[in-house]
């Protein structure tokens, strides 16, 4: 057994629907060193197997169906895998299982025999996600929100009727500005349960979208009429603050958003490629959901889901060198937003940019509820503004006033500060 890093408990609330069993005694990114996640089809007709697959004889038909079930108690048998979780991914005919190797195999040995066998339909590593947030408490940046114009653009919409979904840690759901707000809430973090009202970095994001208007407390967000659904699908560290997310939990929360339908979603994270959370992206793009998505500007290679075709790929406004993903830049420096406790902070980094630009996305949808995000995408290339650096920075005056006549939003005031050769994530 591997010795703890952390002194942390993890209290796994166990799902009769899910049949967990009880992980090993690992931390969190522990346990992603020994974690694979593969899925069923549902009504998979398994062929025939040699007789060392466990469960099924070698007369067995090639044409048979075998239950999902069955088949993947076969699959855990056989690779010597514990089974820690199963979620029906109803919108792809699929069954989801997370699992653990028992023993100290390598991981991407086990994953290529598990993608040998045909009982499998897709298989993978579960990954580490970093939401991206600025590390740094200290460093002190001015934002370029000044002379945004949002009192002009408040006046056309503020998100009435709008529902923006948040694929992040928990929020503060007591939180002044955000209570009324917040229409669902579920956390998918099977060991972080006791968390949710305390995390930081969805309570921010939540805050830069829809903190309320007019009730003589703190800030206004993007959004201040918007309904906020929160996925929790990330935790946050005790030790270092630090939050992420892995892609099991993720897929979770993707199976939920496609329940719900919100006709927005935020992800203010990035990682490595996910086949099964790409399939689930795209199937909400279909349904007509806008996706918008943080880039991790010190790692554009490490920059999933943003970089998919159906996202919108949003990075901060001192972001530097080429476009990626046909890339927008919005302010993400020195946000005043809400936190924990009912309480306020400043914070940068491409989550909060990502958040802007899905409460400009909700004022849209308000005024234009069949937009899709194809079109919401070219708004949002031909209404930016040149800051000082002569980039194009979104502007949520001019992405709502865009039918308007005349000069509807004034100039946006240029205020920056920045410390040379600070990157920010």
């Amino acid at each position: 057994m591997l010795t703890l890093k952390k002194f942390l408990i993890f209290i796994l609330i166990v799902s009769p629907a899910a049949c967990l069993s009880m992980p090993s005694k690992l931390d969190a990114e522990d346990r992603l060193k020994i974690q694979v996640v593969f899925t069923v089809s549902d009504d998979r007709k398994v062929p025939a197997m040699a007789s060392g697959y466990t469960g099924f004889s070698a007369g067995t038909s090639a044409n048979k169906a075998t239950s999902s079930h069955a088949a993947i108690a076969g699959i855990l048998k056989h690779h010597k895998l514990r089974k820690v979780g199963e979620k029906q991914v109803a919108a792809l005919q699929l069954t989801a299982v997370i699992a653990e190797i028992k023993d100290d195999r390598n991981l991407q040995d086990v994953v290529n025999k598990l993608d040998r066998d045909p009982r499998i339909e897709s298989v993978q590593k579960v990954s580490k996600y970093d939401l991206l947030t600025y590390n740094d408490p200290y460093a002190q940046f001015q934002g370029a929100v000044g002379g945004e114009g949002f009192e002009l653009a408040h006046t056309l919409a503020t998100g009435k009727d709008v529902v923006v979904g948040v694929i992040d840690t928990g929020v503060d759901r007591s939180h002044p500005e955000l209570a009324g707000n917040i229409i669902f809430a579920k956390n998918f973090v099977e060991h972080d349960q006791l968390n949710f009202d305390l995390d930081e970095h969805g309570t921010a994001v939540a805050g830069v979208i829809a903190s309320a208007a007019n009730n003589e407390l703190g800030i206004v967000g993007v959004a201040p009429d918007v309904k906020i659904m929160v996925f929790k699908s990330c935790w946050q560290d005790i030790e270092t603050r630090q939050a992420a997310c892995d892609s099991y939990s993720i897929v979770k929360a993707l199976i939920e958003v496609l329940k719900q339908q919100p006709d927005i979603l935020n992800l203010s994270l990035a990682g490595p490629r996910d086949a099964l959370i790409e399939r689930l992206l795209v199937k909400a793009s279909e349904q007509g959901i806008i996706i918008i998505a943080a880039i991790d500007s010190q790692d554009l290679s490490n920059s999933f889901p943003a970089s998919m075709e159906e996202v919108i790929a949003v990075g901060t406004s001192f972001f530097e060198g080429p476009l990626p993903f046909n890339t927008v830049l919005a302010p993400g420096v020195d946000v005043l937003t809400t936190a924990p406790g009912a309480t306020y902070a400043f914070r940068s980094g491409s989550s909060l940019a990502s958040a802007y630009v899905a409460g400009a996305a909700a004022l849209l949808k308000e005024r234009q509820p069949t937009i899709s995000g194809q079109q919401f995408q070219k708004i949002l290339a031909t209404s930016s503004r040149s800051n000082f650096e002569n980039r194009p920075i979104v502007n949520v005056c001019e992405v709502v006033s865009r039918q308007e006549d005349g000069e509807f939003c004034p100039e946006p005031v240029l205020l920056y500060s920045r410390h040379d050769n600070e990157t920010l994530r």
